[in-house]
């Protein structure tokens, strides 16, 4: 029999195969301290971040305080008025190199207002600025002179002012509690007016006259051989009106219907020559009947009756 030596049975055999268990337990501890790294490095970037932010809000707070007091500085001081005075002046004397002043004023539409009057209440005057002109407030004084209703005020650049008014047109003259006006359509009285200079002009007389004149003269319009022929209207009541013709004919019109009582009244002249009668007034105020009452003098006027006692009263 052969002996077999324990060197030879070493060489033979294959060495063993590593444990997988001590290989686990070694990775594991390399993956918690990776970890434990990561996470270090995740805290010291969030601290760093949160301090950066800190910082970032207190430079604005502090930029902030910082401008404030430059500011409240300046204004105190009075840098920025001066700064936006010398802007103005800059910009004003640019416009003035340009030739954006003021250098005319163009008027239409002025027949009783003076023209003095018209670039007194303008109060603009030759080399304003064309922007400074406030053609608002240029307009409202205006048609604040008597005559004027409406204006128009507006720049014509570089240099001019255009300016077209809109006068009052006088239709009547109103007498109330003894007083004499001039009035336009609308009943307004045209202050400080020479009432002499128009006496071609209608009288109506009686409180409300002045805002109801224009609807009587459109009735009289449509009757022109009639309309010539008043010369006084006389509101009674704020209701209706006695019409005082140039023969001394007092014409009585009704509260409704007025339009067809003078076209009759006109039927009647024409027809029968009534207003060329002896008579003192014609009553139109009942739509059925034709009332006409005639003189004192008259011989159609029956005698007044005498009381007892034959005395006249």
């Amino acid at each position: 029999m052969r002996a077999i030596s324990i060197a030879d049975e070493d060489d033979d055999v294959p060495p063993p195969k590593p444990r997988r268990k001590a290989s686990g337990r070694a990775k594991g501890r390399r993956s918690k301290r990776s970890r434990s790294d990561d996470s270090a490095t995740a805290r010291w970037a969030g601290s760093l971040k949160h301090s950066a932010r800190r910082s970032v809000r207190w430079v604005a707070v502090i930029s902030a305080i910082f401008a404030i007091v430059i500011v409240a500085g300046l204004f105190s001081g009075g840098h920025v008025s001066a700064m936006w005075n010398d802007i103005g002046d800059g910009f004003d004397g640019l416009m003035a190199d340009a030739g954006l002043t003021v250098q005319s004023v163009s008027l239409e539409g002025r027949s009783e207002t003076a023209r003095t009057d018209i670039i007194r209440m303008l109060g603009i005057k030759r080399g304003t600025l064309m922007i400074d002109v406030d053609v608002d407030e240029a307009r409202a004084r205006l048609e604040a002179l008597p005559w004027v209703k409406s204006a128009e005020v507006r720049r014509v650049w570089p240099d001019r002012i255009y300016v077209h008014v809109v006068e009052r047109q006088p239709v009547a003259i109103w007498q109330n509690e003894g007083e004499l006006a001039v009035i336009d359509r609308d009943g307004h009285a045209i202050a400080g007016e020479d009432v002499t200079r128009f006496t071609n002009l209608p009288l109506v007389v009686g409180k409300g006259a002045e805002t109801a004149a224009a609807g009587l003269l459109d009735l009289l319009g449509h009757q022109p051989q009639l309309r010539n022929r008043v010369k006084a209207a006389v509101r009674v009541g704020e209701r209706r009106w006695n019409l005082r013709l140039d023969n001394g004919v007092e014409v009585r019109l009704p509260e409704e219907g007025a339009e067809a009582a003078l076209a009759e009244l006109v039927r009647l002249a024409r027809e029968q020559d009534i207003l060329g009668r002896d008579i003192k007034a014609i009553d139109l105020r009942f739509p059925d009947r034709l009332i006409v009452k005639l003189p004192q003098a008259s011989p159609l006027t029956p005698p007044a009756a005498k009381p007892a006692g034959g005395r006249d009263t």
